[in-house]
């Protein structure tokens, strides 16, 4: 044994903190990530992308001992990537420079990822983002902000939601997979969509992408990449981009229709189905088990009649099973079992046999079960609210005379 070799220190995690311009946002991130998480065992890898405004020479007074400096802008996806190749932690986590922190908020992001090691990325909510991953905590000042932040970042697994995509303005890691993915797909360099195509890549090598809806961190909102974002029509392009390499349109595939999640009852239950029928990648139905589980179900399971054979692929990564076949294969292939929740995602007026499907559908609810279904016209209306008021479903609901919620007594 060579007694003199040195013993290579592996951190938990490893922070990636990337900057252009914006010093005095960079210096609040850089402050609260010292303020309220020091008590982890990180490094720091600070990427200066070209800024002009003391952003190379303030990185270079920090502590951290591995720090990028670029003399141009790159473009975000090379430069990150540039910090998450050389990360020597057990996890990776990239955090925009505007972010600031909060107290408690990488504690629970790694309780979270430790909790299944087939969590890939967790990423917390914030006050400004798409994808429904916005929460509003009112605050008029940082340092009320904290407090509130305090307040909330109390770990908690119901609050963990299973994501198709998930908007990484910050974002942990596991590092062996983000290395296996090489980092974020610089085909989208410099951004755009990027955080869409490594979040489908890692789901479909078969792990999950939880939204931490436990922690809060405060994002002042895209400052380093608007002007960015805005030249030579990025969006447009990655996302015909992203197209090409997955085949989905993403905000199609990861749309989800809070219509339906309004109209269902949720109580506490253990072991819960849930099954739709259409065309989706099931996103809604992925929402109604997250909503299942914030209140406190469990072993809650998805199921999926694809009337569409390539949704299959996004489909397996989040269900129990599901097969491309007709709605009059229902019986053969869903029949072996009752649920607790049927959302029939097909346009109505695209039904064959509509009649015989809600009749079918009927015998497939538990007592208590509920149905969610949608109705293209009047007639169509008409025909389905008779055809399941005839075999006994009862409790009425519906939005704008479309939406329509069935229970079973």
């Amino acid at each position: 044994m060579d007694t003199n070799a040195k013993e290579v220190h592996s951190p938990v995690v490893s922070i990636v903190v990337l900057a252009y311009n914006h010093l005095d946002y960079t210096k609040q991130c850089i402050d609260s990530l010292f303020k309220y998480t020091s008590h982890i065992d990180f490094e720091l890898i600070t990427i200066n992308n070209g800024s002009t405004d003391g952003t190379e020479e303030y990185f270079n007074s920090l502590p951290n001992t591995i720090k990028i400096s670029f003399p141009k802008n790159i473009g975000v996806d090379k430069a990150v990537n540039c910090g998450f190749r050389i990360a020597q932690g057990k996890y990776t986590l990239n955090l925009s420079n505007d972010i600031i922190v909060t107290y408690n908020w990488l504690d629970n992001l790694i309780t979270c990822m430790e909790a299944d090691d087939k969590i890939g990325m967790v990423v917390p909510v914030c006050n400004a983002s798409s994808n429904n991953q916005q929460v509003v905590l009112k605050y008029n000042s940082m340092d009320e902000m904290q407090q509130r932040a305090k307040e909330y970042n109390v770990s908690n697994p119901r609050l963990w939601e299973e994501r198709l995509k998930l908007v990484t303005y910050t974002c942990l890691f596991r590092t062996d997979v983000q290395k296996a993915m090489g980092g974020f797909d610089e085909d989208f360099n410099p951004g755009a969509y990027d955080d869409d195509a490594i979040s489908f890549r890692i789901r479909r090598a078969g792990y999950r992408l939880i939204l931490a809806r436990d922690t809060f961190v405060h994002h002042f909102g895209s400052i380093t990449f608007n002007v960015e974002y805005t030249k030579n029509n990025l969006a447009q392009r990655n996302r015909l981009l992203f197209f090409e390499k997955f085949g989905v349109d993403s905000w199609q595939a990861s749309y989800i229709d809070f219509n339906v999640l309004n109209l269902l009852n949720y109580k506490p239950q253990y072991d819960v189905n849930i099954l739709g029928i259409g065309l989706s990648y099931g996103a809604t139905l992925l929402q109604i088990k997250n909503t299942c589980k914030s209140h406190g179900s469990q072993n809650i399971r998805i199921f999926y009649l694809s009337e569409q054979e390539k949704n299959l692929t996004d489909l397996e990564t989040i269900c129990e099973y599901c097969i491309h076949t007709e709605t009059d294969n229902l019986l053969s292939y869903f029949g072996s079992r009752l649920y607790d929740y049927i959302i029939v995602e097909s346009e109505s007026n695209q039904l064959k046999n509509i009649e015989d499907l809600f009749i079918n559908l009927n015998g497939l609810l538990k007592e208590g079960g509920q149905l969610v279904c949608t109705a293209a016209d009047q007639p169509l209306y008409t025909k389905i609210k008779d055809t399941l008021f005839g075999v006994g479903l009862t409790n009425f609901k519906s939005i704008k005379d479309y939406y329509l919620r069935f229970s079973k007594p």
